[in-house]
């Protein structure tokens, strides 16, 4: 049975009663081929990972409908009584009647750093910081957090600046507490670059100084309603859809359509501004998630996202 909520405790994020009638025994239900539904390359190289990071680094199609991944934590062991940071694998599988599955990414905090830093890494057990198969990184506390590529941080370029990558912001995300404060579900506020029409990015999130307009700090601005209606144009604005109150469970729930079968406060759903879902995060078990994303998204930029929800405390001052 779900685990049951009070007013007063932390409310979490609990399906729908159908959706723990209709659980299934997979991670995923029936998807399309890995070319259909991710890419627009026919019968696409998946070993190749120029390939691979292409599909993972870039938005999901635009009528290529959701892509149903599954994410599994390792939460290692403990040694002397020191806890292991968690690894978090992203999967994709086939077929809801089929045991193989695609390995598309990995990520782990990484230690002794004074904010949260996770490196993505699209090798398995790679978690080098200067592995080619590094992808970017999510970084910050509990309230903020900035998506990175691979690229350098511009304070470690060299002095001549030559031949130096600088890394580019992919998003940006903001966590707050409800006006119940935690005993009401957190709200997400989440910023990604907008394309034109040939794909391209209106702008490019790359400061190199302090003054130099940052993503997170714009997306602050859209949520205070302090910029203009065009210059929201050049950020996609995704907010958390906000739970139902349940008043004979005393309890708030999200419809996950059979997806999500476990109540946690780290479940979610982001929508965009005409309320069209385009990701879905929620728990299958102890250690095993359901990650569904579409456009405008990237599998990266949706796997960051949920990252950003393991690593969030509510309430968290």
């Amino acid at each position: 049975s779900l685990e049951e909520v009070s007013k007063n405790q932390e409310q979490e994020q609990h399906p729908t009663k159908s959706d723990s009638q209709s659980r299934e025994p997979s991670l995923s239900r029936s998807l399309p081929s890995l070319q259909q539904q991710l890419t627009s390359i026919g019968n696409a190289n998946l070993d190749d990972p120029v390939v691979m990071r292409s599909i993972l680094m870039n938005p999901c199609p635009k009528d290529g409908g959701m892509v149903q991944c599954c994410i599994r934590r390792n939460k290692g062991k403990a040694t002397l009584g020191i806890g292991l940071y968690p690894e978090y694998r992203v999967y994709l599988r086939e077929n809801n009647n089929s045991r193989t599955e695609t390995f598309l990414m990995t990520a782990k905090k990484r230690p002794a750093n004074k904010t949260s830093n996770y490196l993505i890494s699209m090798g398995r057990n790679d978690h080098d910081k200067d592995s080619k198969n590094i992808l970017g990184k999510l970084r910050g506390d509990c309230k903020e957090y900035i998506l990175y590529d691979n690229g350098k941080n511009p304070d470690d370029r060299s002095q001549d600046g030559k031949n130096d990558k600088v890394r580019i912001e992919l998003g940006a995300v903001l966590y707050a507490s409800s006006s119940l404060g935690n005993k009401g579900p957190r709200t997400i506020s989440v910023g990604i670059s907008n394309n034109d029409d040939e794909g391209n990015p209106v702008k490019v999130w790359q400061p190199l100084h302090k003054r130099d307009d940052s993503m997170l700090d714009y997306l602050k601005k859209i949520d205070g309603d302090e910029v203009s209606s065009k210059d929201k144009k050049l950020l996609i604005h995704l907010k958390s859809k906000p739970p139902a109150w349940d008043e004979a469970l005393e309890r708030f729930f999200l419809n996950f359509n059979g997806r999500v079968t476990m109540a946690s406060v780290k479940n979610f759903q982001l929508i965009d501004e005409s309320g069209d879902m385009c990701l879905q995060f929620g728990r299958t078990g102890k250690d095993e998630f359901i990650l569904d994303v579409k456009w405008p998204l990237s599998p990266f930029q949706a796997f960051a996202l949920a990252l950003s929800s393991f690593d969030s405390k509510v309430g968290c001052d």
